[in-house]
């Protein structure tokens, strides 16, 4: 039976003494455990890299092993958020996909370091429970697992030309942060809200609705515009033709940029304009692209020219996460003022728009120095629509939330008032029996008109 007080300050472990026994925990050195799976996930990950790199060598008689590792330590390098060349170009456009890898990997083995150091540092007390400082135990595992896994990042940058160190440790510490966070706090059981008020607690799950929705809108638009560009699609890749180790390349690559598609999808679906280089503008008024590189995903791109007005309804989606955002955030307000739930609301919407920026931030970059320089999102466009979509649409569930309960009596109004109604027959019962009284004892020689006027 595992307990945890109302602060999340401990854990408390208890045996049941009946329970079959079971082969006890080989417990390990947290911190050899924590060292050990930061350096892992760099290595789990270029051997990922490496496979395709290899196979490309393989089946290419002019390349060089070392040219391919070489490529795989700049993939590595470039999904930690640091700019590298390859083939002779400087590339800032970062393979989201190759980062979700990266924290995936990083998470169980958290977890792991951080179940360890909890049964290393358990202290007993006479009732036999253990008892477990959480955020003690989160502290140290996080720490020394990012800064393993960040300092063999910034080591395998040492034998990159030209990659910035400083750069790479940056990113490679926000990377490694996040991952060991994510697999601790679950590992533990940790919840550092449970502390926060009521709203605020809220806030966190209404962004992330928010943000479940603008995506899924994004992802639904990417799939169906690869559905319905197919045939261009399988064109672009026939005339590469790359054999069957060109066509695993291919997939690989294309699936380490497909978060990078589904934000800048999601950034269209909001109103916010594209660009695949210089000149070239993909939005929901028209389709505007000129050279593009042989890539056979881009195939997917609409036709130039206008596009149709019924697109537009794709900022529904919008329309739809901003509201469900402020809808979440002021049910967990218990204020019943309509003017607070508004705000709420509106703000919460507009945060989980300029959340949406900074993601369409990572996705966006450069694919060299000239033409492709400037890839992915219009920053300046979705700067404006998204927060503004979202926080009116956010501002309307608040409003419409505050409204409603305006409309209600709260619970201690509603006790209050039937305090008040069920009193009222006794105090009426009392003033009836008190002129019954006086009637009785009035004279008898007294007229009516007396008795009524007393």
């Amino acid at each position: 039976m595992a307990e945890r007080p109302s602060k999340h300050r401990t854990i408390a472990v208890d045996v049941d003494a009946t329970a079959p026994v079971k082969r006890p925990h080989v417990v390990l050195p947290w911190y050899l455990v924590a060292g050990i799976g930061g350096v892992g996930v760099v290595i789990g990950a270029w051997l990922l890299l490496a496979a395709p790199a290899v196979l490309g060598w393989l089946t290419s008689p002019n390349a060089e092993l070392s040219s391919a590792l070489d490529l795989a330590n700049r993939l590595l390098l470039l999904a930690n958020g640091a700019p590298v060349e390859i083939g002779g170009q400087r590339v800032s456009l970062f393979p989201l996909g190759i980062t979700v890898v990266l924290l995936l990997l990083g998470r169980p083995l958290a977890a792991l370091a951080a179940r360890h150091a909890a049964r290393s540092g358990g202290v007993p007390d006479p009732s036999g429970e253990v008892w477990v400082d959480a955020p003690a135990v989160a502290r140290k595992v996080v720490v020394l697992f990012t800064v393993s896994q960040a300092g063999a990042t910034t080591i395998l940058a040492t034998f990159v030309a030209g990659a910035s160190a400083p750069r790479v440790l940056a990113g490679s510490l926000l990377v490694a942060l996040v991952g060991s966070l994510w697999g601790t706090m679950s590992a533990i059981e940790l919840h550092p809200r449970a502390g926060w008020p009521v709203w605020l607690r809220a806030v966190p799950r209404a962004l992330g609705a928010a943000w479940g929705v603008c995506l899924t809108a994004g992802a639904i638009l990417v799939a169906l515009s690869l559905y319905l560009q197919r045939d261009r699609i399988v064109g672009i890749t026939d005339v590469l033709d790359p054999g069957p180790a060109g066509i695993v390349i291919l997939v690989f690559l294309q699936l380490a940029y497909l978060p990078n598609l589904v934000m800048w999808a999601t950034a269209w679906s909001l109103g916010a304009g594209v660009t695949l280089g210089d000149g070239s503008l993909i939005s929901m008024g028209i389709t505007d692209v000129g050279f593009l590189p042989a890539i056979p995903v881009l195939g997917a791109i609409p036709d130039p020219g206008p596009v149709p007005g019924v697109l537009w309804l794709w900022l529904l989606f919008g329309v739809v996460a901003g509201g469900l955002a402020g809808l979440v955030v002021a049910m967990a307000r218990p204020s019943h003022r309509f003017d607070e739930t508004t705000l709420v609301g509106a703000l919460t919407g507009v945060v989980a728009g300029f959340g949406l920026v900074a993601l369409a931030r990572l996705a966006s970059g450069g694919l060299g120095s000239q033409r492709l320089a400037s890839i992915g999102v219009r920053l300046g466009d979705l700067a404006i629509t998204a927060p503004s979509i979202l926080g009116l649409s956010g501002l309307l569930a608040g409003l419409t939330v505050g409204l409603i309960r305006r409309q209600w009596p709260s619970v201690e109004e509603w006790q209050a008032f039937r305090a008040n109604f069920t009193s009222e027959p006794d105090v009426i019962d009392e003033e009836t029996k008190s002129h019954a009284r006086r009637d009785e004892d009035a004279p008898d020689d007294e007229d009516e008109e007396t008795i009524r006027r007393r």
